[in-house]
């Protein structure tokens, strides 16, 4: 994510609860400090419906992607996140077909990407299965209520249109889903990464590093033209590629070193990386992308524990 977009979030920091819970998490991903942060006020960029092939768009708005799907007389979106943006979305759609939304398929289980149903009441709501038990804990009593779970596999129609939902394993979070058109060679990436960016320290915490190499990895072979993600509007299928190539470098190189040490030194020697291993470990070759200097050291205990530990 660009700087750009984590300081134009702190606009709205004041109102999180009213716009759901993701626009002030990421004005704060993007800052120092919490003072720092409530320093800044500049506007947020108008929404944008940009159509990528014969009725599939992708909105960006409040700095969140959405698929939207027209077709046969059917509507499909993903993630409307908050009831504010929800309301934007709909207002979008509505200059482009006067056909409700008919089906909305929740990427994950995160609320900054989960919430704003509510707005879409004729919308059927599908999501991974692991999602309800996450929308169980929710003090808020902001969560969608689901109508539909799966497991490892779902395929949609809306109209002659083919909307495929796969569940690879854990990433960011434990319901993540990768939403494919193959026709259209189209793919919604969902907080796995950013374009040219380390994900933020403070944003790695419900991240199974090994789980989004294998992600991505996985999904870079399929055909894509467009690849969508969470939270930037471009649609290039370099930047995909980029990041599984980076969190393999990632993999491969903690790896051995886990290897190196416990061929050397024993157990110990492993759990001893724990606290060197971040302050050693270097991957020059991303030393130009946005959070390496802050966020790398934080990277490499995320691999650590995934491999080592499994979360």
């Amino acid at each position: 994510m660009s700087k750009g977009i984590g300081l134009a979030l702190t606009v709205c920091a004041a109102v999180a609860l009213s716009l759901g819970l993701a626009m002030a998490a990421y004005a704060y991903q993007q800052s120092a400090t919490a003072p720092e942060m409530a320093a800044e006020q500049i506007e947020l960029p108008p929404p944008t419906m940009t159509q990528l092939t014969d009725g599939v768009y992708q909105y960006f708005g409040f700095f969140t992607s959405s698929l939207v799907v027209i077709d046969g007389g059917q509507v499909l979106i993903t993630d409307p996140s908050n009831p504010f943006r929800a309301q934007s979305l709909r207002d979008e759609i509505a200059k482009l077909t006067d056909t409700p939304v008919s089906t909305i398929a929740l990427t994950h289980e995160h609320y900054d990407h989960a919430g704003g149903t509510e707005i879409f009441p004729d919308a059927h709501v599908i999501c991974h299965r692991n999602c309800q038990p996450i929308f169980d804990l929710s003090s808020l009593g902001d969560v969608p209520q689901v109508d539909e779970v799966f497991d490892d596999f779902k395929e949609l129609r809306v109209g002659d249109k083919v909307v495929e939902l796969h569940y690879l394993g854990p990433s960011d979070g434990n319901a993540n889903v990768v939403v494919y058109m193959p026709a259209e060679q189209i793919v919604l990436v969902t907080d796995l990464y950013e374009p040219r960016a380390l994900t933020h320290k403070n944003w790695v915490d419900d991240k199974n590093f090994v789980g989004v190499q294998r992600v991505l990895n996985t999904v870079s072979r399929w055909d894509i033209t467009y690849a969508l993600t969470a939270h930037e509007p471009g649609t290039d299928p370099a930047h995909l590629r980029e990041n599984a190539a980076y969190y393999t470098d990632l993999y491969d190189a903690t790896y051995d070193a886990i290897n190196q040490a416990n061929a050397e030194s024993g157990i110990g020697a492993v759990f001893g990386l724990f606290d060197t291993l971040p302050q050693t470990l270097k991957l020059e070759q991303y030393q130009d992308w946005e959070n390496y200097d802050t966020s790398f050291p934080r990277h490499v205990e995320r691999m650590l524990l995934s491999i080592y530990h499994g979360d």
